[in-house]
């Protein structure tokens, strides 16, 4: 089975190489990746220009794009059009595989048959070291969802369509419509990617708390959810505040 992993970048010198290792240190061979990149100012394109030869000496098929996009949304729709791969998974720059991630997705698709396969990770806050298990339950909750650690197969993208663009959930807000479609999600009980917090998604001031909690909510509603998911989303928000601040 052929796995594609894409990762969406824009001036991430500080951190894609660690993503570019982890891909190139899997213990799975039949890979095809695919770099979005944003024209980025700093040294990120020299990194991946540097990183072409090994990706090609290990035999995994590197590509990478540089263009203007608008927002990481956008650039992953980019990568899942240009993937060619049975199965996709999305790392983004700052995040990392564990050694054995593919591996694992590979043996959960011959396992059983879905359209989405999911995952856990390993949460990174300072020395803080939080654990966040995948889970597919019928009351849907973006406690459950582990987008660094999703694949989807490419004939589920092509059913469900890409993401929209626009609001920072909108990896959820495609889970969500998946469900809704009637999509099936198989849960890996292993770890399989890294995800520091600091990133466009983890921003710890009570501001971005607020607005994080209306605009996660706005996911819900776009997909035809109760209102009730507002006290879901108040209260999933403010402990994540809590905790990360911790």
């Amino acid at each position: 089975m052929k796995i594609s992993i894409i990762t969406v970048c824009y001036n991430s010198e500080a951190t894609i190489e660690r993503t570019l290792k982890s891909v190139l240190g899997q213990d799975y061979d039949n890979i095809e990746y695919i770099v979005v990149d944003g024209v980025s100012k700093d040294n990120t394109l020299k990194i991946l220009s540097e990183y072409a030869p090994k990706f090609e000496g290990r035999g995994i098929e590197f590509k990478v794009i540089s263009e203007p996009d608008k927002g990481m949304y956008d650039a992953m729709n980019k990568g899942v059009a240009l993937a060619s791969g049975d199965i996709i998974g999305i790392l983004n720059s700052d995040d990392w595989y564990e050694d054995d991630a593919l591996s694992a997705v590979a043996e959960a698709t011959g396992t059983k048959k879905a359209d989405i396969y999911m995952g856990a990770i390993n949460i990174h806050n300072g020395n803080q070291l939080i654990v966040k298990h995948a889970r597919n339950r019928k009351y849907k909750t973006s406690r459950d969802f582990n987008h660094p650690a999703m694949f989807v197969t490419k004939a589920c993208y092509a059913d469900v369509g890409g993401y929209e663009i626009g609001n920072v959930h909108d990896d959820y807000g495609w889970y969500l419509k998946a469900a809704k479609m009637g999509k099936d999600t198989v849960i890996i009980d292993r770890i399989i990617t890294n995800y520091p917090t600091g990133g466009i998604g983890s921003k710890k001031s009570f501001k971005n708390t607020c607005n994080r909690i209306g605009t996660k909510y706005e996911i819900y509603k776009r997909n035809g959810y109760s209102r009730l998911y507002f006290l879901e989303c108040v209260a999933q928000e403010l402990a994540k505040y809590i905790l990360l601040k911790g």
